[in-house]
């Protein structure tokens, strides 16, 4: 997958004793789009899902699904495009790739804006919220990441207070009250979640995670979020206070990348073959 969501996974030889945070009960079904040699859900709403999806040929789309109906999202002209995000108002926001470099997009009303913070080599758009804020990342002229908030037109950019010079901070989720999460690297090198609200940075690490990427917010404040264990093994996290490992059964892997305001969860796994399927997971009653 192309998604700026996704990072590889890196040799990590260090290994945490600690407790492990709590299992979730949800029920999960996978989403493969039709044709689709892999699939992943990058968010969701209270109505539809969004995502991207890799071709037989290898090319990356858009794509939602809504009632049962899969509609691919292409940024005319571009050679790549994944969606992030989609709000109640059937808004989309993502990133595309022009043949030269990564944009973040805002898609309404069948119109794709370009996401560009001025100064910016490569950007990527996240998640948006039900006033069509728009919150994601860019690098700036000497590769350092920055976060950025896009509304009506105006960026206001940010970085978790002493980041790394360079690897420095991005924003994925967003919500309807402004609250921010992400990811940042310490300067001693370690990728920390965080969640930014009214003004607060306040830091996520799940118990025995040696790299933390927090995805998605909702409403209520629960987090969503993806961890490497000091084992090199990926899970996906829920935190409401209490961090709560999710993993789909059976899989190797598993990231959750949303969560809507009914709790329930959108992201990806990988199979015993390797193949990276998409999932909604519903909560269990």
């Amino acid at each position: 997958m192309t998604t700026q969501r996704m990072f590889a996974a890196v040799a990590l030889g260090l290994f945490l004793v600690a407790p492990r945070p709590a299992k979730a009960q949800y029920d999960f079904t996978t989403i493969d789009v039709p044709g689709a040699a892999s699939t992943a859900v990058n968010g969701n709403s209270p109505n539809a899902i969004a995502g991207e999806f890799n071709d037989a040929a290898g090319n990356t789309h858009g794509f939602v699904l809504s009632k049962g109906v899969y509609t691919t999202i292409d940024v005319p002209g571009a050679a790549s495009t994944t969606v992030n995000g989609i709000n109640a108002n059937g808004e989309l926001a993502g990133i595309y790739n022009d043949g030269t470099r990564f944009h973040g997009y805002f898609w309404s009303n069948g119109v794709f804006t370009t996401l560009d913070p001025p100064g910016s080599i490569r950007t990527q758009a996240g998640f948006l919220n039900a006033q069509g804020q728009v919150v994601g990342t860019y690098r700036d002229p000497s590769n350092k990441r920055h976060g950025f908030v896009w509304s009506k037109g105006a960026y206001t950019t940010f970085n978790v207070p002493n980041d790394h010079p360079l690897f420095g901070t991005v924003a994925f989720g967003f919500n309807d009250d402004g609250e921010v999460v992400g990811d940042y690297v310490d300067v001693g090198g370690t990728r920390r979640g965080f969640v930014l609200s009214q003004g607060v940075y306040t830091t996520l690490v799940p118990p025995g995670s040696v790299l933390t990427v927090a995805e998605g917010i909702n409403n209520p404040g629960l987090i969503a979020g993806v961890y490497f264990d000091g084992a090199g093994n990926e899970h996906g996290f829920l935190f409401n206070g209490v961090y709560t490992t999710i993993d789909v059964p059976g899989s190797t892997a598993t990231a959750v990348f949303s969560v809507n305001a009914q709790a329930q969860i959108v992201g990806s796994y990988d199979d015993a073959g390797g193949v990276t399927h998409g999932y909604v997971g519903t909560p269990a009653h």
